[in-house]
């Protein structure tokens, strides 16, 4: 992932804010994101229930964990570039918010409680055994916990600037959805050739999504 994390690390130092640039970036209002189906999907189900804990993989500068740590959520993130995790610290504080950051690869973490929602957007396209890092995350999510997945689909060839690091976008029926076979579907959704808002250091182009919100069936025994 040496890449991956320079290619971010880049990314992410060249501007005081790669995602996420408009005002209303931390609204936990879904309706103020009416452009992202999973940020509003997230937000609705985070505002439905007491607050818990919240795993965000892949967290970026933090915008996610941001939002559900101003819900009350307890939030951890988990992000690859250092450069990432140094703002998601910066960005934190000035929301007037605690994040736990850890700098790391999702693979080697392995926390020492279980999470109520895990959100893992952008992540897994960059890895090759998504059946695995699925595995890892299921397994650390409390009964009746929520994962949210975003990946790229094979829908659409991955576009020319993208192809500067190794990725590997998994079929709309691939290795991720049957990972969640037993779960329950809040939300999947196949967005199919959007064009892409969020890179101003990037010529257009246009992704293909694999966009799935799964609950874990409840444990059976009444236990957490």
């Amino acid at each position: 992932m040496t890449e991956i994390q320079e290619f971010f690390d880049a990314a992410y130092r060249g501007t005081d804010r790669y995602w996420w640039r408009q005002p209303h970036r931390y609204s936990t209002d879904p309706d103020d994101h009416p452009a992202s189906l999973m940020t509003q999907s997230i937000l609705r189900w985070a505002r439905q229930r007491p607050p818990g804990r919240a795993l965000d993989i892949g967290s970026g500068e933090g915008t996610d964990a941001i939002r559900l740590a101003l819900l009350g959520w307890q939030v951890e993130a988990v992000e690859l570039s250092g450069v990432g995790a140094t703002k998601v610290r910066r960005f934190m504080r000035e929301a007037g918010v605690e994040v736990t950051v850890h700098h790391t690869d999702i693979r080697d973490f392995a926390p020492p409680h279980a999470f109520d929602l895990v959100v893992c957007n952008g992540v897994l396209h960059y890895i090759e055994d998504k059946s695995a890092v699925c595995k890892q995350m299921q397994d650390m999510t409390a009964p009746g916990g929520m994962n949210a997945v975003s990946l790229w689909s094979t829908f659409s060839p991955v576009p020319r600037p993208h192809q500067v690091v190794p990725t590997f976008p998994d079929d709309e029926e691939g290795a991720v959805v049957a990972a969640y076979g037993g779960w329950r579907k809040v939300l999947l959704y196949l967005e199919r050739i959007k064009q892409e808002a969020g890179h101003l250091d990037m010529d257009e182009h246009a992704h293909s999504f694999i966009k799935m919100i799964a609950e874990k069936p409840p444990a059976t025994d009444g236990s957490r």
